[in-house]
């Protein structure tokens, strides 16, 4: 075998290898209802769930993808509830997405019982993710198909901790950004009903990237999403807020909740997020876009 032969024979298994390494995530966990079916129908979450799903970019991003649903969230001890705590801490980059926009007391307990130390604030501070599509963001659960005692606004800021946080209707013509138009291109202009409010997030920990913002507010912006400036054993931990809008079927195809959720986790998600082996390695890629943004 010629040395030239074998320079290139294990070149290319570091650059397979490397490859592998940055591409390389967790585990991936959908919530998918029920539903607070004024703002979500069963059947759009099924279609979101399968666009998502079966998208061949997902797919890659990820070593196990589970779909949890009715009954398999109901507290610390449930299918659901196990999953959030063991991909705590774990020293691995993993997402969840509540498809269906409720939030479950396997994630926080309601109404308010743990403000503080919640599940899904442990697993968003440890360096993981979160996705939200539809209702306000841990405003209530619908487990069992009962409305829960509803958490209100201050479940989100609880778990953000930001006093105050609201994610009140304002605004009507979400436009795309550039980041929106590169990240997602399937994103059109809509009608936010849950908008964030993103001046509240100035001087917090959380840095925010916006997809789309109100024509005539730009501090209103859906989908957003909010950036931790403390890393944690897992990564960076992120939350993204995406077409909070009561819409139980959407006007229109595709519906942007399943194939835009999709565009947002392989296009901007995988650049910017921390599913490199070494997080820190990955950390300084993520701050590089954050601070070139502030430019």
């Amino acid at each position: 075998m010629s040395s030239n032969f074998k320079f290139l024979v294990i070149l290319a298994i570091l650059v397979s290898t490397s490859m592998f390494s940055v591409s390389m995530a967790g585990d991936f966990a959908i919530y998918s209802g029920p539903t607070n079916p004024g703002w979500i129908s069963d059947g759009a979450v099924e279609e979101i769930v399968k666009t998502v799903t079966k998208h061949a970019g997902v797919k890659a991003m990820f070593d196990n993808i589970d779909n949890y649903g009715d009954g398999d969230e109901v507290g610390n001890k449930s299918p659901l509830g196990k999953w959030l705590i063991s991909h705590t801490n774990n020293g691995q980059t993993d997402v969840v997405f509540t498809a269906c926009g409720t939030c479950p007391s396997s994630f926080y307990q309601f109404p308010n019982k743990d403000p503080d130390g919640s599940n899904i604030e442990n697993f968003i501070e440890a360096g993981n993710i979160h996705i939200n599509v539809a209702d306000w963001i841990y405003y209530m659960s619908y487990e069992g198909g009962v409305r829960s005692a509803d958490n209100g606004a201050q479940g989100a800021a609880n778990v953000f901790d930001i006093p105050g946080l609201s994610f009140g209707n304002r605004g009507s013509d979400f436009q795309p950004t550039a980041e929106g138009k590169k990240y997602i291109p399937s994103l059109k202009p809509f009608d936010s009903t849950r908008p964030w409010h993103m001046e509240q997030f100035k001087g917090t920990p959380w840095d925010l990237v916006a997809f789309a913002v109100d024509k005539g507010d730009k501090n209103s912006g859906d989908p957003v999403v909010a950036i931790s400036k403390k890393e944690g054993k897992d990564g960076t931990g992120m939350i993204a807020a995406m077409w909070q809008k009561d819409a139980p079927v959407w006007a229109g195809k595709p519906d942007p909740r399943g194939i835009g959720v999709a565009e947002f986790m392989v296009n901007w998600l995988q650049e910017n997020a921390t599913f490199a082996v070494n997080p820190k390695e990955k950390m300084s890629t993520t701050w590089g876009y954050v601070k070139a943004r502030r430019k």
